[in-house]
């Protein structure tokens, strides 16, 4: 059974919606490949916050010209207005991407698909070694930190991509909290026959990724009640659970995920001619009137974020619960290839250690890593350093010395401290400014 709030989808029993969401579930796992490489390739994309040195949101479009400048690179522009003008949003060469996330303060950096972590970080580097003179010279400083420390979410905060201000609109002003925000999400590739066991095992242990790297503590000037800020937060972005961070159950299949996504509010739709529409209503509702359109169907759910989450259009499972980090920025991105690796390992483990009612157990616990991070009471005792153990042998198994990566996150379950703690203690010490201080990259280890 669900817990209360779940988005259950439309409930069963009418033919054609069943042939649609056959149909989307089919197109869907189409786009994932029969066999993935071994080792799987990985990617990453790296959200960091930019901000004045006084801690203040900064301006990602201050960037692009220069970098542009530097690099040589593409430029990247949102799509046309009816007027035909362009906003530019980034820069991509042939090795990263950079580019404006939905608040001006926070930056996106993409690196990969790669074989290996090592792969990633060589592209990284480049990029930062590119980006972080740039934001300098523009009077601001990149930092390995999930949230905006000083700034609270406003509209002139946020970059004016078209589907954005759409969505501005529909949600209203809780909308403006995914401008503050700086995730550190992994991408993995995913087979069809593995992909919702693999999304079910990462769902599951998304608690113990937060836990680990929570670091978004201090957020609208002060140190709040959330170790993971951003998970906490967003969480209660719009009034539909589960939309954002946790799972209410495990998945049966493709067509039971997509029956799912169904249950949720339709932010808004592509109108065909180069704006946006509101149905104000669920998928279900949308599909029931207009039939199955995968283009449709993939742009709403693009906008559920799911901690573990499918993305149909490069063939992966992206996991998302991690905040960006201060040092030790490897150590999310191989805790979580080391548990999609294992998914099996991972599934086993749960279900041995808690039985029957394991997903609740991990739920709660997930709950209380948002607030708590590593300090928060475990199902069981042990059962960190157990995960760590799991994706330990995983990342050993691909046999590029991953494993080492892990080495920050086992020092961190040995003091239960995560970055979290820290940034707390510097702003009770000096402010938003000492945060910016202790997790300014040009200060800090990345890579």
């Amino acid at each position: 059974m669900a817990p209360r709030g779940a988005a259950a989808g439309p409930a069963r029993g009418d033919r054609a919606l069943e042939r649609g969401i056959e149909a989307l579930a089919g197109r869907f796992l189409s786009r994932f490949r029969e066999r993935v490489p071994s080792p799987r390739t990985v990617g990453r994309e790296a959200e960091f916050t930019l901000v004045r040195p006084d801690g203040r949101a900064g301006d990602s479009a201050l960037l692009w010209e220069p970098l542009l400048e530097a690099t040589g690179g593409r430029p990247v522009h949102d799509q046309p207005a009816p007027d035909g003008s362009r906003l530019l949003v980034g820069v991509e060469t042939y090795r990263w991407f950079c580019l404006a996330e939905v608040g001006r303060g926070t930056v996106e950096v993409g690196v990969g698909p790669a074989p290996s972590l090592a792969g990633l970080a060589r592209d990284l580097q480049a990029a930062l070694g590119a980006i972080l003179p740039v934001v300098h010279r523009t009077g601001q400083r990149l930092l390995g930190y999930g949230i905006q420390p000083r700034t609270p979410p406003h509209p002139g905060l946020m970059t004016p991509k078209r589907r954005y201000l759409a969505f501005l609109e529909v949600v209203g002003r809780s909308w403006l909290r995914f401008g503050l925000t700086a995730s550190d999400q992994v991408h993995v590739d995913a087979a069809r026959d593995e992909l919702v066991p693999m999304m079910n095992a990462i769902n599951a242990a998304s608690g113990a990724i937060v836990a680990l790297t929570a670091n978004s503590s201090v957020y609208g000037g002060r140190a709040g009640r959330f170790a993971s800020g951003r998970e906490g937060l967003m969480r209660r972005m719009v009034p539909e659970p589960f939309r954002h961070g946790a799972v209410p159950r495990p998945f049966v299949d493709a067509a039971d995920y997509v029956r799912w996504t169904l249950g949720f509010r339709c932010l808004a739709l592509p109108d065909g001619r180069g704006g946006f529409r509101g149905p104000r209503a669920t998928y279900g509702e949308v599909l029931r009137r207009e039939g199955p359109s995968f283009e449709d169907w993939t742009f709403h759910e693009h906008y559920l974020w799911p901690s573990g989450r499918p993305r149909s259009r490069l063939g992966t499972l992206e996991i998302r619960p991690a905040c960006q980090q201060p040092e030790g920025s490897f150590a999310a991105a191989a805790f979580e290839v080391g548990l999609a690796e294992a998914w099996r390992e991972v599934t086993e483990l749960l279900r041995d250690l808690l039985g029957p009612g394991w997903w609740r157990a991990m739920l709660a616990y997930r709950a209380r890593a948002v607030r708590d991070g590593v300090r928060a009471r475990e199902p069981v005792p042990g059962l960190l350093g157990k995960l760590l153990d799991v994706a330990e042998a995983a990342l050993r198994g691909r046999g590029f010395g991953e494993e080492r990566e892990l080495e920050e996150l086992r020092e961190r379950l040995g003091r239960r401290e995560t970055p979290a703690d820290r940034a707390r203690r510097a702003a009770w010490a000096g402010g938003s400014g000492a945060v910016v201080r202790l997790t300014d990259l040009a200060a800090t280890a990345t890579g």
